[in-house]
């Protein structure tokens, strides 16, 4: 059970000593004088409970500070019959931290500032940290703090639950991310959710033959010309992507059209969209693809719905709340931009809401229902199927001519240009809540399942 407080007081009086409300110990089955473990983080102490004057929550100094409680709350309160813990403390983790206070990590930090402010609504204690801010020995971390005033630096207790919020591949294959992640997992027992970004090709393997494999289009890992040649034969038209990629980038589009007997390939290079035209597929790839088409992944093309005569796909996020179930937390239209091969927005892309497009009757409300039903379902069968703790995704649909529902992508840390369109805010503020709805989850899960909490 979870009580929102609004703020701690601090007692320079009494030591190892919390006071808590008189309504607090008639819902619960602790009594003034009782002795209890009290948690903040990964430190705990043995406290003496008393009964407050005043309906206050007050802590004594000298456990402020052995805790390294940064700051009085809000903070909210999780108890079982032995045992109080406030918070809970959730690290945000990434990388790419700069030297300067004002924007510590660069063009992020006004990003993760709305993150912290989210999680603050809800009695989380929320920080960001990377890999080098932990100081084991301790059990401590240099933490960086958001409020009204701006960033803070404080030194705090490791967290009882981690989001993960690593911003690219590279960092992510650096051995350092994965031996901070094992050891916090490892050693502290603290869940770790959204670990690691997803390789195209293995969600779509894993997804081969499930339930939903319905939704997968046909695609083929590290093809030759000969099976390129064939995709074209059957399709006309295919899109060749890098397994590991993100953000469109990498993206070919390639048109055979037999009257003319030419290939025509479409893509992005540097900031323009391009469209070259040849007369072999030979002549293509190795153009096209000078290292080859190893750890690519080809896929048929799909006649798509349109908007004003350009192609439209949808992107849904969805998240797992409070109760730890997946629900759809945003859903937009991209519609693609003149001559890009993909409908991101930083390739001339335009968002559209769901109220505009049921406005300009594009979408039927048969057509919204199925591709929240495939955006839920997929969403279960990719955390059954994929290893870690996974609390969000963004997927990347297509709807064709005869309305069937194509999945082209899911990512696991979902970028978040659609939250630019003003009719997505309501969307843009829960897909900040539920990450720690979630992390709020999982450590009353830890709590359940450690009643008597170890470090």
């Amino acid at each position: 059970m979870t009580n929102i407080i609004s703020e701690w007081i601090i007692s320079p009086h009494q030591t190892e000593t919390v006071y808590v409300p008189h309504s607090f110990l008639k819902q619960t089955s602790f009594y003034d004088g009782a002795f209890v473990t009290f948690l903040f983080g990964t430190k705990e102490r043995h406290v003496k409970i008393r009964e407050s004057a005043a309906e206050d929550w007050v802590i004594s100094q000298d456990l402020k500070d052995e805790l390294y409680l940064p700051h009085t709350g809000p903070y909210g309160v999780h108890f079982d019959e032995h045992t109080i813990a406030i918070g809970p403390h959730i690290g945000i983790y990434t990388a790419g931290f700069t030297q300067s206070l004002l924007r510590p990590v660069g063009e992020r930090s006004f990003l993760f500032a709305k993150y912290i402010t989210a999680a603050k609504k809800l009695g989380v204690s929320c920080f960001l940290f990377g890999a080098s801010h932990i100081k084991w020995e301790e059990g401590l971390v240099e933490g960086f703090f958001w409020n009204e005033k701006g960033w803070e630096k404080i030194i705090t207790p490791l967290p009882n639950v981690v989001y993960d919020r690593i911003p690219n591949r590279k960092t992510e294959s650096h051995p350092g991310y994965a031996q901070v992640r094992e050891r916090l997992q490892n050693e502290y027992a603290i869940p770790w959710f959204n670990p690691g970004f997803f390789d195209k090709w293995l969600i779509h393997k894993a997804l081969t033959d499930s339930r939903v494999d319905h939704y997968l289009p046909e695609s083929t890992l590290s093809p030759d010309v000969q099976t390129l040649l064939e995709y074209l034969k059957e399709h006309k038209q295919i899109y060749i992507k890098p397994a590991n990629g993100s953000l469109g980038i990498g993206i070919h589009q390639i048109i055979y059209v037999p009257e003319e007997n030419m290939f025509y390939c479409r893509f992005r290079d540097r900031e323009r969209n391009r469209l070259r035209r040849y007369s072999s597929l030979q002549r293509l790839v190795k153009k096209q693809f000078p290292a080859g088409l190893s750890q690519m992944v080809v896929q048929k093309g799909i006649d798509l719905l349109s908007y004003q005569h350009k192609p439209i796909d949808f992107r849904i996020h969805t998240n797992k709340n409070a109760q730890g179930i997946w629900q759809v937390s945003a859903f937009a239209a991209k519609v693609a931009g003149i001559g890009s091969v993909t409908t991101h927005v930083n390739s001339g892309g335009q968002i559209k809401s769901l109220s505009e497009l049921k406005e300009d009757f594009v979408l039927s409300e048969k057509v919204y229902l199925d591709l929240k039903k495939a955006a839920i379902v997929l969403s279960e069968s990719i955390d059954e199927q994929i290893e870690g703790c996974i609390g969000e995704i963004g997927f990347d649909f297509g709807v064709d001519k005869n309305e069937k529902i194509w999945m082209f992508e899911a990512n696991s840390k979902p970028g978040r240009s659609i939250f630019s369109h003003p009719r997505l805010k309501k969307e843009e503020a829960l897909t900040r809540h539920l990450p720690f709805q979630f992390g709020i989850y999982l450590f009353d899960q830890l709590m359940r399942s450690s009643p008597v909490y170890i470090r």
